[in-house]
């Protein structure tokens, strides 16, 4: 028999612990599409550590590491927030707040706006230590040297410069102060030379490979008649057309009195250059000819997208990281400008809710002076 007294068991003690059980069942539902891209893109971060873990441990593995933030998500969002928000992009930080927080959580929201702010101020300074870093190299002059930029961009150098260049032009650009060096200098100058011709060799084949055949074959098929009839009439015979007229006509540049370059759309070896050169100087139409200024202008419209090239950090080659992480590169000019369009940004914006009040206060009185004169 049971007294009033006796102590009656809590529902909380007859109901099994739930923590662990619970813990399993959240683990195992499906994260939104969304939050795994967050995953995915944190564990290619390598300044992220996922684990502390002792010398000589082998690295973890992508997977592993997405698990282990999926972990620290399930477990808690804002403390998955405070550990990965700083490395987070904007569209991330975005979907985080639309899948992971709730309405009411202020807290929460207010962490969000902050990385994103965080995040905006890098971008900028990024964008401006990436430009000084551009002045600098540019003053240094080997990182943006032609040489340089033309192993960094083969095709696009050959496109835009190197197809437009004579034979002493190019041998001008691959010359080397032998007078003023080492020999193992002159050695590494061979090694890159030997280089830069078989990248160059390699652009130039797959310029060639991408033409459209019937082009080239149209192209090849009105110049060849051409250069027949013009050589009929200057007298010269059939075999010496066929040892001069290719099956498709390489650029060939020259200069000329008028500083006009000639210009075809492919480049083939010949047998009998002088002669070649004699007959192509007859037939070429005015049409495909290109000034100096114009060659000037490509060459400095490849020079332009090289530059954009770095700014964009699309140079695979260069560590960004010794740039976009150094304050060394912060320029004080540039950055005052900043400040300065940002005050004047706010300034702005304050005028205008002053003029608005302005007009309000006008407004008033002359309502009163209205009343007043009745």
């Amino acid at each position: 028999m049971t007294t009033d007294t006796e102590e009656k068991p809590s529902e909380e003690k007859l109901q099994p612990s739930k923590t662990t059980a619970d813990q399993k069942n959240d683990n195992n539902k499906p994260l939104p599409p969304e939050i795994m891209d967050i995953l995915k893109d944190l564990s290619e971060n390598n300044k992220i550590v996922f684990k502390s873990q002792q010398r000589g441990e082998p690295e973890l593995l992508q997977s592993e590491k997405i698990q282990l933030a999926k972990d620290v998500y399930q477990r808690n969002p804002q403390t998955f927030l405070i550990r990965f928000g700083s490395y987070m992009q904007q569209k991330h930080l975005e979907d985080f707040a639309r899948l992971s927080i709730a309405d009411s959580d202020e807290e929460m929201y207010c962490m969000v706006s902050e990385y994103q702010r965080k995040l905006k101020t890098r971008q900028q300074d990024v964008k401006n230590r990436r430009y000084v870093a551009l002045q600098r190299l540019i003053q240094d002059g080997e990182y943006f040297s032609e040489q340089e930029m033309m192993k960094r961009s083969p095709e696009l150098y050959h496109e835009l410069v190197g197809q437009h260049l004579s034979k002493e032009e190019r041998q001008m650009r691959d010359s080397y102060d032998v007078k003023n060096t080492t020999f193992s200098g002159i050695l590494m100058h061979n090694m890159e030379r030997d280089e830069i011709s078989i990248i160059m060799e390699e652009a130039e084949k797959k310029i060639k490979e991408s033409q459209s055949d019937e082009s080239c074959d149209s192209t090849s098929s009105s110049n060849s008649s051409e250069v027949i009839k013009e050589a009929k009439k200057d007298g010269i015979t059939e075999d010496v057309v066929d040892s001069v007229v290719p099956q498709n006509f390489r650029q060939q540049w020259g200069n000329f009195d008028n500083e006009q370059q000639v210009c075809s759309s492919s480049k083939v070896e010949t047998k009998k250059e002088v002669k070649k050169k004699a007959v192509a100087n007859k037939i070429i139409p005015l049409d495909n000819l290109i000034t100096a200024d114009e060659r000037e202008l490509l060459r400095q419209e490849f020079i332009s997208q090289m530059h954009e090239s770095f700014l964009n950090g699309q140079d695979s080659d260069f560590d960004y990281a010794t740039v976009d992480d150094n304050t060394q590169y912060d320029d004080l000019v540039i950055l005052n400008q900043d400040r300065e369009d940002k005050y004047f940004e706010e300034d702005d914006s304050d005028d205008d809710d002053g003029n608005d009040k302005d007009d309000d206060v006008g407004e008033e009185k002359r309502q009163i002076s209205a009343v007043m004169e009745q």
